[in-house]
């Protein structure tokens, strides 16, 4: 889940910190823990596809039902290959669901897929949220007790909070 998020707010308003290859091999270092061995080394030619998952993954952050979340998580597992699988790697049993061997495009779509689909399942879409920071657009999942979470870091949160402030005290 972590993985999708960070993944969604690689593209920023006026910036996207993986318009390159470099750039994202250097994100994607991040998490070479995960993938190293299951999936093949990114190839140039995957750079449009990982754009293109990350629109397709904003767009379950964005969907205004369940249903419609699910259908968009159930493409992206589609197109990208998730089979389930038994793994005892680790020492005990745990299920896997990215492609062995595969694309690291298929593996970031079936992993990134997976963690929000458990997200849905376990809880809601309402755990789903965009920022409500002026300036801002990332994708957060809110793991508040009470579901109450508005921005995607308390860096916005202090921005807005502070921004509201100062417009009641200007009034």
């Amino acid at each position: 889940m972590k993985l999708a998020v960070d993944l969604v707010n690689t593209q920023q308003i006026n910036e996207d910190t993986i318009a390159e290859r470099g750039e994202l091999e250097e994100f994607l270092g991040q998490y070479r823990d995960m993938w190293e061995d299951v999936a093949q080394p990114l190839k140039a030619s995957e750079l449009p596809k990982v754009h293109a998952l990350r629109e397709a993954l904003r767009a379950v952050f964005e969907a205004p039902d369940e249903e419609i979340a699910a259908d968009k998580v159930n493409v992206i597992l589609n197109d990208h290959g998730a089979t389930p699988r038994v793994s005892v790697h680790s020492g005990h049993p745990h299920l896997h669901f990215e492609p062995v061997d595969a694309s690291l495009t298929a593996w970031l779509g079936a992993v990134t897929g997976m963690g929000l689909a458990t997200v849905i399942i376990e809880d809601g879409i309402e755990r789903f949220g965009v920022c409500n920071a002026g300036e801002c657009e990332d994708v957060f999942v809110d793991s508040s007790r009470n579901r109450s979470r508005l921005h995607c870091s308390t860096t916005c949160s202090t921005r807005e909070a502070v921004a509201s402030y100062r417009r009641r005290q200007a009034e």
